[in-house]
């Protein structure tokens, strides 16, 4: 039966491609030999924590994926004890299939990150030796003191107040579905290390971080170490909420929550004051998150709401408004800095926004859309062999 599948399809593709008629997917959807190991199976100890429902549906997934194997060369060498957390979570095949292509790319950044890290160790035995000459030593600057200047001006925001409190909201952490958690995770790592390194930090906090959170904690463990070293104090991590977070002898003039539901724009971003951006990301649909979520926090905390100025300096023609927490940390420093929202905007909406359907690449869109069509066509064939899937 798969032959004459794979036969059949085939035929049909040819005949496109003769008769240039353009495709539907990205490539023909064939049956292959299944790539499901022994890597990929959770492991004694793990199975042993389950209750019956779940090893039951660990069989049901099982089965999944195996099929997954069978019609993607896009599946992952190996799954991990935690990444069958997270597929035992998830609510859909739909979604499980896209945590498979989401760690097969991750999978390929690591083999590409490896790989770079060869290449400069091979490039740096091919060097010609350094001079011990004391001048040559001089010129050569320093890591350790680059870093120790970074972790100054790290220290210096905190201790002179001389920079605006940047504060995330992570009571939503154990709300998002698995992929929004990860994808929040990232986002919030990046954050990190981007105002550790620039040369005009904020003092960074993460308030209503729950660390008895069994969600909360595993995300730490996986994706936020640096939260774990006892060398970094930025950011500032605590479980309060915004109405006791910030109490100190100094308390700040006022707190804003950032929210594109708000009705009254943000003017002006003042060192005195707490900018507050809520920890979830738009890449994915979160059930378990209210739809003006931001808004509804900052009334509860019983704190200003304000949102971006976008409308009145950007032509938003697509897309969501919902932007990256990187992006709107970038847009307050640089209004902090010199007060320019339109600049600071410019630089940090991404230029796609800006386009509408008419004006952004044909060619690219047609490729993303025979992508879609690929997967659901996996899904089609999955549901054919093991019946509608039904959310549980």
């Amino acid at each position: 039966m798969e032959k004459l599948s794979n036969h059949l399809e085939k035929i049909a593709w040819n005949f496109r491609r003769l008769m240039r008629i353009p495709q539907k997917t990205v490539a023909p959807v064939l049956w292959r030999p299944s790539t499901m190991s022994s890597s990929h199976e959770p492991s004694d100890k793990y199975l042993s924590k389950l209750t019956e429902e779940q090893r039951k549906k660990v069989k049901r997934i099982k089965e999944e994926l195996r099929l997954f194997s069978m019609l993607s060369l896009r599946f992952p060498t190996k799954l991990r004890d935690s990444d069958w957390n997270v597929l035992l979570e998830v609510k859909t095949r739909k979604n499980r299939l896209d945590q498979m292509l989401f760690l097969y790319r991750k999978e390929q950044l690591e083999l590409n990150d490896e790989k770079k890290k060869k290449s400069i160790k091979e490039e740096r035995k091919s060097l010609p030796p350094r001079s011990k000459d004391p001048s040559y030593i001089l010129s050569i600057q320093n890591s350790m003191s680059t870093d120790w200047v970074k972790h100054r001006k790290v220290v210096e925001a905190y201790r002179l107040e001389n920079r605006p409190i940047l504060a995330v909201d992570c009571q939503f952490l154990s709300r998002l579905s698995p992929r929004g958690r990860g994808l929040t995770a990232l986002q919030l790592q990046y954050l990190i290390t981007e105002n550790r390194n620039h040369t005009d930090p904020f003092r960074l906090y993460f308030v209503n971080y729950d660390k008895t959170d069994q969600k909360v904690r595993e995300l730490e463990k996986e994706k936020l170490l640096s939260l774990q070293s006892k060398e970094v104090f930025c950011p500032i991590v605590t479980e309060k909420g915004l109405g006791t977070a910030f109490n100190g002898p100094k308390p700040p003039k006022e707190i804003i929550y950032l929210s594109p539901d708000a009705e009254q724009e943000l003017e002006s971003v003042d060192d005195d004051s707490v900018y507050v951006i809520g920890g979830i990301v738009d890449r994915v649909v979160e059930h378990g998150i209210p739809k003006h979520a931001s808004l509804e926090a900052a009334q509860s905390a019983k704190v200003s709401a304000r949102k971006l100025p976008i409308d009145k300096f950007i032509d938003f023609k697509s897309g969501s408004k919902f932007l990256t927490l990187l992006a709107v940390s970038e847009i307050l420093r640089q209004v902090n800095l010199h007060g320019d929202w339109e600049k600071a905007l410019a630089k940090a909406i991404p230029v796609r926004n800006t386009r509408g359907s008419d004006e952004k690449n044909p060619k690219a869109q047609a490729a993303q859309a025979r992508i879609h069509n690929f997967n659901q066509e996996i899904l089609r064939r999955v549901d054919r062999i093991l019946g509608e899937d039904k959310p549980r």
